[in-house]
């Protein structure tokens, strides 16, 4: 149909020729939707399914266990969940809607704020008296937690703070449940919003790392 080669056999293998890759490269995107589809449709042949983008903490931490809620309500509806950290293009991918954190402006989508959030610089209580942490001052000399989706965050919370900054520095990692892990492990500051990690500091595994109240609010 297409008139031109897609594969190649060499001895035992088969690969894609130059325009097999450039063809696949085209297709590829269009294939996942299909088997998305398919899989929706198998899980819940009479409709009502939901396809649902999230940020990973925020879909175990928060929404998972309110899900159960929300199928007691609404009995046959369906919801796949996926994780993303960076922003997507619905017209390109099979998505319904998405919690995603960030600019108000978003092309070709409908926004709905659903929350604020208070980010607290936490560590371990052994690191916060090692390092005599008590204001926010003291962090510039603290190694610090860096989420990678939100990359001025620390810049950011010093300079609301009044405090004169050059270049923030310290451990990347591309998640807020590792970065909460790696400052329990003693790491360093981690810069995590309250309500993601309240349990980690009901038990005492995460504490805020200077003086209450001092702390920065950040839409959601």
């Amino acid at each position: 149909m297409l008139g031109s080669n897609l594969f190649v056999r060499e001895r035992q293998t088969v690969n894609l020729t130059t325009a097999g890759e450039a063809y696949a490269l085209e297709i590829r995107g269009a294939l996942e939707r299909i088997s998305q589809a398919t899989l929706g449709f198998r899980a819940n042949p009479r409709g009502g399914t939901l396809q649902l983008a999230v940020l990973p903490t925020f879909g175990t931490r928060w929404l998972a266990p309110r899900l159960a809620g929300f199928f007691a309500a609404h009995p046959g509806v369906t919801v796949n969940l996926t994780t993303r950290l960076e922003p997507f293009d619905f017209r390109s991918e099979g998505l319904d809607a998405a919690i995603h954190f960030g600019p108000r402006e978003w092309p070709g989508a409908e926004l709905e704020p659903l929350m604020s959030e208070t980010v607290v610089p936490a560590c371990s209580p052994a690191f916060k008296h090692a390092h005599k942490l008590a204001r926010p001052a003291d962090l510039l000399a603290a190694p610090l937690l860096h989420v990678s989706t939100r990359p001025d965050a620390w810049r950011e919370w010093f300079q609301a703070k009044e405090i004169p900054v050059q270049d923030v520095q310290g451990m990347l990692v591309d998640q807020f449940a590792m970065a909460a892990q790696a400052a329990i492990a003693g790491l360093g500051v981690a810069l995590l919003p309250r309500f993601l990690m309240e349990p980690e500091f009901s038990g005492g595994q995460l504490v805020p790392a200077i003086a209450r109240g001092e702390v920065e609010s950040v839409s959601r």
